[in-house]
């Protein structure tokens, strides 16, 4: 019988991170630690051979602006003579994190045989380091994360605690606290949560298999090839607009919302002023093409392109 538990947390909407989750999974076993697994979503039938707990919660408590978002920027000079700025913000996951391991927390330490404990994301490369902290766990250690050649100075990739720091944890995990000081994320806020646990920040870092936010490009929402770009919207500003940038000489588009529909002959970085402030529909129709960005223009919270030529 096994006095240590993995708590692991999921938001597996992909097959590539279900095969993680539960190779993980079974790795972990193997070494003689329970499992208990935090899922937004329903889960297949081999996950629950597997887990020894599983807490199905839709629950997913996602910040964003203006409460709290990440800042995005890209700005610079094309061909010498327009110069642009666009910022915009996006969700903020790290509170939503955090109140998965509270959760789990709450209910592994109502189970009186478990005394060491180690909340962990899903994906985390399991290697012989990972291995000899599962095999001999600390009491209060927490470990930088990695990925590729960038090393955080502490992660929430994986976290060794016995009963009493667990419990000093998970009490300070409140969206008060989060919000105290909004220009840190959630590895910023872990950073000063340590001196209180307190815990011991390790040498040797963990690292994660896949990186959700890989490959995306903040500053275009189209897939098309042949041009970019960009939705310029704010309840600070009067009005959306658009910017189509990524191609030479002039392009022609139409733009077709809730109540507008009016066709543009442009040249890239031309910022193009639209009549209404939100829409629910947003659809641009290019060569024969018809590409629908409602979804993603309903999702803009706050983002701004500033042109000058």
């Amino acid at each position: 019988m096994s006095n240590k538990i993995a708590l692991i947390s999921t938001y597996c909407n992909s097959e590539e991170k279900l095969n993680i989750l539960y190779e993980n999974m079974v790795t972990i076993k193997s070494l003689n630690v329970d499992v208990l697994i935090f899922t937004p979503f329903k889960l297949d039938d081999k996950f629950y051979e597997v887990a020894d707990y599983i807490i199905y919660d839709k629950e997913n408590p996602v910040l964003d602006w203006p409460e709290k978002a990440y800042y995005m920027w890209w700005g610079g000079t094309v061909n010498g003579k327009i110069d642009f700025s666009l910022t915009r913000t996006v969700a903020d996951y790290g509170y939503a994190g955090l109140v998965q391991v509270k959760k789990m927390a709450n209910y592994a330490l109502g189970i009186d045989k478990y005394q060491h404990f180690f909340p962990m994301i899903y994906d985390i490369n399991i290697n012989d380091h990972v291995k000899e902290i599962f095999r001999n766990p600390k009491k209060n250690s927490f470990f930088p994360s990695k990925r590729d050649d960038l090393i955080w100075d502490v992660g929430l990739h994986l976290i060794s605690l016995d009963r009493e720091h667990l419990t000093r944890f998970k009490n300070m995990i409140t969206k008060e606290s989060y919000l105290i000081e909004t220009d840190l994320d959630a590895f910023g806020w872990l950073h000063k949560a340590i001196f209180f646990v307190p815990g011991v920040i390790e040498k040797e870092p963990i690292e994660d298999l896949i990186y959700y936010l890989d490959g995306v490009n903040f500053f275009n929402e189209t897939p098309d090839e042949e041009f970019s770009c960009f939705i310029h919207k704010s309840p600070e500003e009067s009005n959306m607009a658009i910017i189509f940038y990524g191609y030479d000489g002039f392009k022609t588009f139409r733009i077709i919302a809730d109540d507008f529909n009016e066709e543009y002959e442009i040249s890239e970085w031309n910022k193009i002023e639209l009549p209404f402030s939100d829409t629910k529909t947003f659809i641009i129709q290019h060569n024969n093409k018809e590409i629908n960005l409602s979804k993603k223009a309903s999702k803009i919270k706050h983002s701004l392109a500033t042109i000058k030529k």
